[in-house]
């Protein structure tokens, strides 16, 4: 460490009491007191703070955050697994609480351990706990003043989501729009769509799951060509003509057998076979969709993991929703026993059953039903485990699967 940075800390002002507000989860802890140490060591007039030294007793865990990221500089966020699901969980219930404080603070996200990125912070570089250069760089993110990095592209200041749980982030055509009524839509995945790549940026995954719903068989049967309906339609009056003929003829026919009873014979079997025909149109596309919004569920396993839910609105279409599922599979599990077996069972069936349906619903902004009784998981908006609890209270059936 260069002993001009060593001598370089911003001087504290604007009522400012520390220069760094450090968040993070508990079960970080030691990782996080070592590298606090570091800094100390490093730099004996960097003011830190964090809670388990700076937080007053008898005020709440919100209270003493709002306070702590009001009288300092930066706010680091140690980022892992643990942090998400619980010190961000805080941070994201009164987030219009936090939102106007951090609008005028720095933010420097610390990835310890891979996990999935809030969303709110999506925009920001992080530094990698793991880089070998990674204290050098956290020490020049945090000796910079504020309006220095205001305009960097390695640090900028919080700016409220352009998404939001439950919103539409992209509609996804078919490469073969205009595709037979017999064939499914073909959806390309050479690169992972922009829209999505703010939460989902794996083209590898993209493309497994894309393949997955791509892959359905054609079908073979004939009777897809208008002219081997033409040529059927033909022999069957060709039939019911040489029918009455040899009939009249050959004097085959008894007393007891009208003449006309072969003809209508041959006419029902026409007639069945011609509404057979006309009918093999609709049941072939619904077929189809069955398949297509059975497949786009099972992609909704993976993508669920990256808070992304697809859905199969036509045989040429689908759409994506940005929607967390945390709390609804946890609702889930913990009614059939969290961790076991069967919670995990049920979990997956309520994905492969349901998600695409809801995914189309999230989009249109529309549901089956009028509302859903509180509480959900979703601000203005009916959850997934609302949906699926709605949808069995109601008796009704799942679309297509």
């Amino acid at each position: 460490m260069s002993s001009h940075l060593v001598n370089s800390v911003p001087t504290l002002k604007n009522g400012n009491k520390y220069h760094v507000f450090i968040s993070y989860s508990s079960g970080d802890s030691v990782w996080v007191s070592g590298l606090i140490s570091k800094l100390e060591n490093t730099f004996p007039s960097l003011k830190i703070c964090f809670h388990e030294r700076d937080f007053v007793p008898g005020k709440t865990i919100i209270d003493n955050m709002v306070e702590c990221i009001q009288r300092s500089q930066k706010t680091v966020m140690v980022l892992s697994p643990d942090f998400v699901r619980s010190r961000w969980c805080q941070f994201e219930a009164k987030l219009f609480i936090f939102q106007d404080c951090m609008l005028h603070k720095a933010i420097v996200p610390i990835m310890l351990r891979p996990c999935p990125v809030p969303l709110q912070l999506s925009h920001l570089t992080y530094l990698e706990a793991d880089d070998k250069q990674f204290f050098d760089k956290l020490c020049h993110v945090l000796l910079c003043n504020n309006e220095d990095i205001e305009h960097s592209n390695k640090l900028v200041h919080y700016q409220p989501s352009l998404l939001y749980n439950g919103k539409h982030i992209l509609t996804l055509p078919a490469v073969n729009e205009e595709c037979e009524f017999w064939q499914n839509g073909i959806f390309s995945y050479t690169s992972v769509p922009d829209q999505l790549k703010v939460v989902l940026d794996d083209s590898e995954v993209y493309k497994q799951a894309i393949e997955h719903i791509n892959d359905i068989p054609v079908t073979r049967s004939c009777l897809r060509f208008t002219t081997c309906k033409v040529l059927l339609c033909i022999f069957l009056v060709i039939c019911i003509g040489l029918s009455s003929i040899f009939s009249a003829v050959t004097g085959a026919v008894t007393k007891d057998v009208p003449i006309c009873l072969p003809i209508a014979m041959v006419g029902i079997l026409l007639l069945t076979v011609f509404i057979n025909i006309l009918c093999w149109n609709s049941r072939k596309n619904k077929l189809i969709m069955q398949t297509m919004v059975l497949k786009t569920c099972e992609t909704n396993l993976i993508f669920s993991e990256y808070c992304v839910l697809a859905g199969c609105s036509s045989r040429t279409q689908l759409v994506f929703v940005y929607v967390s599922l945390c709390h609804c599979k946890e609702t889930i599990q913990n009614a059939f026993g969290h961790d076991s077996q069967i919670a995990t069972e049920m979990w997956k069936k309520s994905i492969i059953y349901y998600s695409s349906d809801y995914a189309c619903c999230l989009a249109k902004k529309h549901f089956p039903f009028a509302s859903a009784p509180p509480p959900g998981h979703i601000e203005d908006g009916i959850c997934f485990c609302q949906y699926i609890s709605i949808l069995l209270d109601k008796g009704c059936s799942v679309k297509y699967v």
